[in-house]
């Protein structure tokens, strides 16, 4: 490691060059699903959704023109699969498909593990297993949840023979290219809206729960509401190292994995690259998605008065996703509000709106 390399991390982002986000134009909108609820309304005419016609054609209008794209993330799929209503869940999907067109962002999970590459890289040197390097932005699914996406057709025994089924395929190629690609596309679309009412008894029957994620998002919240326990116990956290805690739990919770799996592949420890907790400290605040997350978490937990939901979890993941790499983003108040007051906006030179209305000004600025 060389001299003083973490002292220059202090106050500064490392960011993953392995992670290639798509130059400007277009600009990268992001908009949390409160917003999309806007924007369905409007476009299924509710009379709710009346004040939100002039934002919906402005978002249709930068998409036909190329220079903004409006991706969803793992986080959207999430919460439309808690909605109970197939009608609500298909209005979305319509309005997605329209706006989206179903390019999204990849998960956290997988933006952390290029943030703990770009800083192992930079600290202790490069991976004798490097990391593959990825778009940050893309199209479908599979990618929203860091997988590769995609059909292939295996023979019985393994084989992938999808080039050779292309190529014989008795109306041509071009027909095999075009079924595929439609298949991909309904894919897209029953995972966004479900199953109808009619389809929904055998889709049980075959194993599908649409409370299996939120489940584990509620977990997750308990164990933020455990935390608050803790500092409730001990209030002298909140007006000192909450920040800390907060952290070191970020670190065993979210990325732990990861960042052994690193200093494991280039044969070292923590200890070894980080001798002094002040420098653990400034090295995680280094990796932009991690930063969002303890700074949000921390902000609430300073509040007593803050009540955690799944919904706060939900937000936090799209925003440590979506806040460092998107050029607009819109999310609720209590969020937009949160990483305004910790200058977290500032730090990223990131636009974050709260009302749907706001994002037309910005669309051809």
């Amino acid at each position: 490691m060389k001299a003083g390399d973490i002292e220059q991390l202090q106050g500064s982002y490392v960011w993953p060059q392995t992670l290639r986000r798509p130059k400007l134009p277009p600009k990268l909108v992001y908009f949390d699903l409160n917003h999309w609820i806007s924007l369905a309304k409007a476009l299924a005419r509710h009379r709710d959704g009346q004040r939100h016609e002039e934002s919906l054609a402005a978002c249709m209008r930068a998409v036909d023109e190329g220079s903004v794209v409006f991706p969803i993330s793992d986080t959207i799929y999430f919460e439309i699969s808690k909605i109970a209503q197939y009608r609500q869940r298909r209005d979305l999907r319509e309005v997605i498909e329209k706006v989206s067109r179903y390019m999204v962002v990849t998960s956290r999970s997988v933006i952390s593990t290029h943030e703990i590459e770009a800083l192992l890289d930079r600290l202790v040197g490069p991976n004798p297993q490097p990391i593959n390097t990825m778009d940050y932005l893309d199209w479908g699914v599979a990618r929203a949840f860091g997988m590769v996406g995609g059909f292939k057709i295996k023979s019985a025994d393994g084989r992938d023979v999808t080039e050779h089924v292309r190529a014989s395929h008795r109306d041509g190629p071009e027909a095999f290219d075009l079924a595929l690609a439609k298949g991909e596309l309904e894919l897209n679309r029953k995972t966004l809206e479900g199953p109808s009412p009619d389809e929904e008894p055998e889709m049980r029957r075959l194993g599908w729960s649409p409370i299996s994620a939120f489940e584990v998002a509620e977990l997750r919240a308990q164990q933020e509401i455990d935390q608050v326990a803790r500092f409730d116990d001990d209030p002298q956290w909140r007006r000192g190292r909450i920040r800390d805690v907060v952290a070191a739990r970020e670190v065993l919770i979210e990325i732990n994995e990861a960042l052994h799996r690193g200093l494991s592949e280039r044969s070292t420890t923590l200890e070894a690259v980080f001798p002094r907790p002040e420098d653990v400290r400034r090295a995680l605040n280094s990796m932009p998605s991690f930063d969002v997350a303890v700074t949000i978490k921390s902000a609430y937990h300073r509040d007593i008065g803050h009540r955690w939901t799944t919904n706060d979890i939900a937000d936090i993941d799209a925003l440590g996703s979506t806040l460092p790499y998107c050029d607009i983003v819109l999310t609720d108040r209590a969020a937009a509000s949160a990483v305004k007051r910790t200058k977290l906006v500032d730090r990223l030179d990131t636009v974050v709106l709260s009302r749907t209305s706001d994002v037309v000004d910005y669309l051809s600025a």
